[in-house]
């Protein structure tokens, strides 16, 4: 599942590495892009081909193309974790459907969902949706 997170991070190296990877809310899983393009002759090229966490894919002129290696991606995960990221997926059903938020809490993440149901109905209240959505952690069977 590829979710992204709207987050920018202090630590350079760890931005650069998010933003390759599309920015993620779990670095470890599929990610829906992996690269990052440097400046051939320029410091960040330098730093990522001498990084345990960046693979040099190929050079397009003066372009270098890299990839996150999974040492990068464990190297990610282990920030975010480090930083108190709060950043997680959570199951909303409501009615007969389901979908999936990210969100740093269940009610930031039932309110964002019920944004999205009230776009197709526009008569719904929150207090209503509250009453009738299901939020839990994704991949938790915990209601």
């Amino acid at each position: 599942m590829s979710l992204q997170v709207n987050r920018y991070l202090e630590d350079k190296h760890f931005d650069h590495i998010d933003h390759a990877l599309g920015r993620p809310v779990d670095p470890m899983g599929e990610t829906y892009r992996n690269y990052f393009a440097a400046n051939a002759n320029g410091d960040i090229a330098r730093e990522m081909a001498a990084s345990p966490h960046w693979q040099k894919f190929y050079r397009d002129k003066d372009t270098d193309i890299f990839h996150v290696t999974q040492a990068g991606r464990a190297a990610l995960r282990d920030h975010l974790k480090f930083i108190g990221d709060r950043h997680r997926l959570f199951s909303i059903t409501w009615l007969d459907m389901s979908t999936t938020v990210v969100s740093t809490s269940a009610g930031k993440a039932r309110y964002s969902a019920y944004l999205d149901a009230s776009d197709v109905d526009p008569d719904m209240t929150f207090k209503k949706f509250q009453a009738q959505a299901r939020v839990r952690l994704a991949g938790s069977s915990a209601p």
